[in-house]
């Protein structure tokens, strides 16, 4: 074989560890995401905000940006360079910030949910929700924009770097898009099961540990309901050529607008409509999406350039080890 042909070589993974990260890239990246996650939550779970056992209270927001960030991005980053070198590190980047996308996409992932809930809440309430949103508009610009785009920066692209930027584009390659959504939802509620434990996590209040049965049924129902969330995203990724940037927005988005961040002030609806019509809203868009797409969620994969693996492979011949 000629000099040039082994330059044009990319070197298969040369250490065990690496191989088998390689061979088993969700198992392994799903062990170092709960692992890295859970270890940087243990200092918020142990301060006052949690359990109580130092005598001091922790910023809960620092510790949800580093939990996505090292916690769930980092593991991503890692899986992805043992499995497709550079180059893979490098696809990721660009998927992430994917930004030239079609403006439908930012509109669908920024107000697409408050649009459901408004149309949902007028067979409970009538045309009331049009008048509340007729005086309180500004609201979007000095409430709900801010409310997305700061947790977007520092929490949500980096959950979606990891749930969808990586694990379910990852699954989605070999088992399609509706069994990537639903393989992703049980892991994704159950690490978020500590923030149970801390006030203003996940809400107001926090649980204590005697009631773990209590948070486990919650996380199940969590898990139930995610996979609905997570068939949405997968459409919204697909269809918006693989940005995660589009996918982050509409998670914030999402956070935003279920529950009582903004939609009781802005729409007008009392506390229980506030957080069950957009739920209603996810599960019915969800299920439509299945419908209409027969299950591929504007998967198309011969638009999409080749995967690195493939694309290494192109070009040296060499097999993938499986």
């Amino acid at each position: 074989m000629s000099a040039s042909n082994d330059a044009t070589r990319q070197p298969f993974p040369h250490s065990p560890f690496r191989r088998l990260v390689a061979r088993r890239p969700v198992v392994a990246f799903l062990l170092m995401a709960f692992v890295f996650s859970w270890t940087i939550m243990l200092p918020l779970l142990l301060s006052e905000s949690g359990f109580g056992v130092l005598p001091f209270a922790l910023p809960w927001q620092v510790f949800g940006s580093l939990m996505s960030i090292f916690g769930l991005a980092l593991p991503a980053f890692l899986v992805t360079a043992a499995k497709d070198g550079k180059e893979g590190v490098r696809d990721l980047l660009r998927r992430i910030l994917r930004w030239r996308v079609r403006v439908r996409w930012y509109l669908i992932a920024l107000f697409g949910l408050l649009v459901a809930t408004l149309l949902g809440a007028i067979p409970f309430l009538g045309v009331a929700p049009l008048g509340a949103l007729a005086r309180n508009w500004p609201l979007l610009f000095t409430v709900f924009l801010p409310g997305v785009l700061v947790p977007f920066v520092f929490v949500n692209l980096w959950e979606e770097t990891a749930w969808t930027g990586f694990m379910q584009h990852t699954i989605q390659e070999g088992r399609g898009p509706l069994l990537a959504s639903a393989m992703v939802a049980p892991f994704f509620a159950l690490i978020h099961m500590p923030g149970f434990f801390v006030a203003g996590f996940i809400s107001d209040e926090k649980t204590p540990l005697s009631q773990f049965p209590s948070v486990l049924l919650q996380v199940g129902i969590l898990a139930v309901f995610a996979v609905f969330i997570r068939v949405l995203i997968m459409w919204l990724y697909n269809g918006s050529g693989q940005s995660v940037l589009v996918v982050g927005l509409f998670h914030s988005a999402f956070n935003m607008t279920n529950g009582q961040k903004i939609t009781p002030e802005l729409l007008g609806l009392p506390a229980g409509l506030a957080s069950l019509i957009p739920s209603l809203a996810v599960l019915v868009v969800a299920v439509l999406l299945v419908v209409f797409t027969r299950g591929r969620l504007a998967n198309e994969p011969t638009r999409g350039a080749a995967r690195p693996a493939e694309a290494r492979r192109a070009v040296t011949g060499r097999p993938r080890v499986r």
